[in-house]
């Protein structure tokens, strides 16, 4: 009797304990999706910040001449391929220029897209009780997909000595900066593929020229954050990154990021830039 005492509150231990966990989890991802940049489409999302694509998928054996019970997954799981491949072609490259404007005349980057979709994992399954079928896809748009849109101008650029870096560092006797934070807070600025970053004055701050190809398919050419203190902490830019604050949007559509002269003079002296703008160690904070 004691024995089976102690087995039941072992096991409600146990439950609680899964309970406690799984509400955690979920008040972490809330936690995420409350800094996260996303793009919310009709059936699917873009997460700027993690790179990840997500679309929804529906299907029902509404006519049973068209669609049979067994296939109706089958039928599900394409729509959601068709969702995802409407939401890669959403995407803006450049302000002006969107993946489907750039890629409608390309068969190999439309097939390209279209393998983006069908390399998209499964993330939820439902059954409802009309039979009908709901999926959940993620794709991600890091490697291959990046690989085929990223404009031709960036290209692979040799990899910086960090001797010469670190030579630069012992003269200067200041710790080498590391990343580079832009905040755009407050001037509505759109995420896209290639950002472009000027001075008041016209000159380039970060474009495509800055970074090689390498870490641009890998990691994108930026990262998009929602929340100032989650940039400081991200890895991608280290612990002594420049902080710039955008000034206007500029050009056409309004969409290249302005800062202050004084930054662009700032970012001139430091010679450690070359490195991280090469390896896109740049975050842009939106709201």
């Amino acid at each position: 009797m004691k024995q089976n005492k102690k087995t039941l509150v072992y096991g409600a231990i146990l439950i609680i304990a899964f309970l406690c966990l799984d509400s955690f989890c979920m008040a972490n991802q809330d936690q995420q999706r409350g800094y996260h940049c996303v793009t919310q489409f009709k059936n699917g999302t873009v997460n700027w910040t993690t790179g990840n694509v997500s679309a929804t998928g529906k299907a029902s054996p509404k006519d049973k001449s068209e669609i049979s019970l067994e296939s109706v997954p089958g039928s599900a799981r394409a729509d959601a391929n068709r969702q995802i491949i409407n939401i890669l072609k959403q995407i803006k490259i450049t302000g002006a220029l969107s993946v489907d404007d750039y890629a409608s005349k390309n068969d190999i980057i439309l097939a390209g897209i279209e393998k983006t979709a069908r390399d998209a994992v499964i993330l939820k399954q439902y059954y409802t009780s009309a039979l009908s079928v709901e999926i959940m896809i993620k794709t991600s748009m890091f490697g291959g997909f990046l690989q085929l849109v990223l404009p031709e101008e960036i290209r692979q650029i040799s990899k910086i000595n960090p001797e010469i870096l670190q030579k630069s560092s012992d003269i200067i006797g200041e710790p080498l900066y590391s990343g580079l934070i832009v905040d755009v807070r407050g001037l509505g600025v759109e995420p896209v593929l290639n950002p472009v970053i000027v001075s008041e004055q016209g000159h380039d701050i970060y474009s495509s020229a800055f970074i090689s190809r390498e870490f641009a398919v890998k990691n994108g050419v930026c990262k998009y954050l929602c929340s100032m203190d989650q940039a400081l902490k991200d890895k991608r830019i280290g612990n002594h990154p420049l902080i710039f604050k955008g000034l206007r949007k500029e050009g056409k559509p309004n969409t290249v990021i302005v800062i202050r002269m004084s930054d662009y003079r700032l970012l001139e002296k430091t010679t450690e830039r070359h490195r991280f703008l090469n390896e896109g160690r740049v975050i842009i904070v939106r709201d």
